[in-house]
């Protein structure tokens, strides 16, 4: 093109103006768009993914939480901790038996720094740490403190390495967990534990890079973890984007604003359990190398194209074919991250690469944490889902991928496994040897069933232990059954305790898995019935609807009359008619029929007994064993016992009623044995007795018959007649009661030995 047809034709003129300014006008409106939206959408992706490995590292403080809380509820379960933590009086054995206990607990958590327990009793702090250590002004305030009364608290501290003099500190994170009944009196031991702040520090640096700034803080404002060691317990509730955090509704949430003087990008998440915040601050100008310079190219680019339109329209139209592709290559050559001349044979895939690299490489060592965790959280998910409550578990997200591929069969079962006689099995083992114990269990379990399907071992709490069986059919099959037999023996002959097993029902869906937990668990409640070392499915519990059994009045009147008259071997019968009776019945029908038996022997006896006022706790510790009984013979047994003490109760009233009969018959006597007609027929009516069963009661008590007691009176009284008056025979004979007198000497000499007038005479001589 030669510069004189500029000015000769009008047509290519205008032509050319019109091309320049609509060059002109799309450069700039192009170049200012891209600019504004890339920078905004860096920002917003630069923030999304921050929040996403702030949130994943987050759930570093759930875990803690939840740790913390299961330790605690070891601990606050385990008696040689208890004894340690309420003995009013120091035991050097003891202690060492919970120091190696607590020693255990920290070698088992990487997290934890020291543990210790604290006796308010003794005023002695326990801790791993070595030698007796004493309580700082801050845990003083804590433990013994009045205003902290809950079962957890926590707060930061600087403790002295290794609690020796030396000036070296450690940044601690303290909680204090106290026992219930702690919280409701005056006692104030508490368990202390102390977790390294370096361990929340390693994984909040795994998302930082050079220039960022990581930290968590409380809901204060307090700094419980920083990059920045100097800034560890610093309380940055002052400074304004703090308080916009702390503010905020959001969960999580970013915003630009000035920091110190600068402009950053300021990233947080708050976590759910603990109130934490975690917390990025990121350069803004860094975000993409150089948001500045970006900005001072975009302009200068630009004008380039402006000029470069004007003079070669071809090759700048061609060029703004690929506006973004120049703009980003700018960019990448003005982050320094290559040497001169060479940048624009990158293009935006290498430089997006590039920029991104280092966030990419961040989350996969998050990622690796996350997989180091997931047989932990496999556990607490199966937990979950057996109980039905996955909508409490906040961590699902983690390991769905991993989750759905294991949910592969078309039908679950559960398999339910009880301990028997669990009370006795509890008070023979501590809490270790019961853990080991359940953990075997839990392998015998898994292996046997291995061989024929595939299975996953849940352990639900101290009685049960979940089994959840992945099936290609609807139905158990039988070898199934019989291998739960052999895991039953193996277990009986190596462990001297048997377990129970109940089979729940069979379900196709994922989400109906916690129905087969909860068949199982109606179904183990028949062991009731099949006793210890049973294998209960669902043929063989009784349908509630088609089995109607009446409550054995019967046998509960039987029961009644023999306890009353006191007869031990009818009362055995009406009782084991009465159990006999409960096994036609269904398991809620057995428990309410043992409920109203206990109820009707209160309302019968309690009147003539005072049950409720003298053995009401008897009465009530009955009742509360009846619900926690394994078979239906230890309800016999217990049954056995109530009738028992009933029976003691009725022959201690009749004693004593008979002991005051015969006592007010002898004082009787004693007044009215100068009545010739008295008898025993007599006294018999007005006591409403028969003769001979008055004479029975009589001789058991007095150890001589009525007549020889009424004979026995009726002499002595004779004999002091006739040394203290002067009356005939005949007379002292008629005073006595006895009319016949030849019957009187009769009787006085067979008694004595001699006759009435030999007796006067003989001590009147004397």
């Amino acid at each position: 093109m030669k510069w004189n047809q500029l000015f000769r034709y009008s047509v290519y003129r205008n032509l050319l103006v019109y091309f320049v300014l609509l060059v002109a006008l799309v450069v700039v409106a192009v170049s200012s768009t891209l600019y504004f939206f890339f920078a905004t959408k860096t920002e917003e992706t630069i923030s999304n993914n921050v929040i996403s490995m702030l949130r994943q590292t987050s759930y570093t403080s759930s875990i803690i939480q939840g740790q913390i809380q299961t330790i605690g509820n070891h601990l606050l379960n385990n008696n040689r901790i208890i004894t340690v933590l309420r003995k009013p009086q120091h035991d050097q054995i003891e202690d060492r038996d919970a120091m190696d206990i607590l020693l255990d607990i920290q070698s088992a958590y990487p997290f934890i720094k020291y543990i210790g327990v604290y006796n308010d009793n003794t005023k002695r702090y326990l801790n791993t740490a070595g030698t007796p250590y004493q309580l700082n002004d801050k845990e003083k305030e804590w433990i013994t403190g009045t205003r902290n009364v809950q079962f957890i608290g926590f707060f930061p501290q600087k403790l002295q390495s290794g609690f020796s003099l030396s000036s070296t500190q450690d940044h601690i994170l303290t909680f204090i967990l106290r026992p219930n009944y702690a919280l409701t009196n005056a006692y104030k031991g508490a368990i202390v534990i102390h977790v390294n702040e370096q361990y929340i520090l390693n994984t909040i640096k795994s998302i930082r890079s050079s220039s960022d700034d990581v930290f968590v803080m409380d809901e204060k404002g307090l700094v419980l973890s920083h990059t920045n060691s100097e800034d560890f317990m610093q309380s940055f509730a002052t400074k304004p984007y703090i308080q916009k955090i702390l503010n905020s509704t959001k969960k999580s949430d970013h915003f630009v604003t000035e920091v110190e003087g600068r402009k950053q990008l300021v990233t947080f998440v708050e976590s759910n359990e603990l109130n934490w915040y975690f917390v990025s601050v990121k350069p803004y100008n860094l975000l993409i190398s150089d948001i500045s310079t970006l900005k001072n190219f975009t302009w200068l680019l630009a004008l380039v194209i402006i000029l470069l339109g004007v003079l070669l329209a071809y090759f700048a139209a061609n060029r703004l074919y690929n506006p973004l592709g120049r703009l980003i290559s700018k960019v990448y050559a003005a982050s320094g991250n290559t040497t001169p001349g060479t940048e624009q044979n990158r293009n935006e895939f290498a430089l997006l690469s590039e920029a991104f690299s280092n966030v990419i490489d961040q989350a996969s060592s998050v990622d690796i944490e996350i997989k180091q965790s997931l047989p932990v959280l496999k556990k607490a998910y199966l937990q979950h889902l057996l109980k039905g409550t996955l909508q409490d578990l906040s961590s699902t997200h983690v390991i769905q991928s991993n989750i759905d591929a294991y949910f592969t069969s078309p039908y679950y079962t559960v398999l339910l496994a009880q301990i028997d006689n669990y009370d006795d099995f509890h008070q023979q083992h501590n809490q270790k040897k019961q853990g080991l114990f359940r953990f075997s269990i839990c392998n015998i379990s898994n292996e046997l069933l291995l061989k024929h399907v595939n299975n996953e071992t849940i352990v639900m709490d101290e009685k049960n232990i979940a089994i959840l069986l992945f099936l290609g059919t609807p139905t158990v099959p039988a070898h199934i059954l019989i291998t739960l037999a052999e895991i039953q023996e193996v277990i009986r002959s190596y462990f001297n305790f048997t377990i129970s097993f109940s089979v729940g029902d069979s379900v196709s869906l994922r989400n109906e898995i916690h129905l087969s937990f909860e068949s199982a668990q109606e179904y183990a409640k028949y062991r009731l019935f099949y006793g210890h070392q049973s294998i209960i499915h669902q043929e063989m519990i009784p349908d509630p609807q088609n089995h109607t059994s009446l409550y054995p009045n019967l046998a509960e009147k039987k029961l009644n009359e023999a306890l009353r008259l006191s007869h031990a071997d009818k009362t055995e019968q009406a009782l084991d008619q009465f159990v006999k009776a409960m096994k036609e019945m269904t398991y809620y029908q057995a428990l309410s029929c043992a409920n109203q038996l206990l109820n009707s022997l209160m309302r019968d006896f309690d009147g003539a007994l005072n049950i409720m006022q003298e053995h009401s706790k008897e009465y009530y510790d009955t009742v509360n064993q009846l619900h926690q009984k394994e078979t239906l013979q230890e309800i016999h047994f217990l049954l056995q016992s109530f009738c028992r003490l009933i029976q003691t109760l009725t022959e201690n009233k009749n004693i004593s009623k008979t002991t005051a009969l015969i006592d007010s018959i002898c004082s009787y006597l004693q007044k009215n044995y100068h009545e010739p007609d008295l008898g025993i027929e007599t006294i018999a009516a007005n006591a409403q007795l028969t003769p001979s069963y008055l004479g029975k009661l009589f001789r058991s008590h007095s150890q001589m018959s009525f007549n020889d007691y009424l004979k026995n009176i009726r002499l002595e009284e004779a004999k002091k007649l006739l040394l203290n008056t002067n009356d005939p025979i005949t007379v002292i004979s008629e005073k006595v009661g006895v009319l016949n007198t030849t019957y009187f000497f009769t009787l006085f000499k067979k008694t004595y030995g001699i006759s009435p007038n030999q007796y006067r005479e003989q001590n009147t001589l004397s």
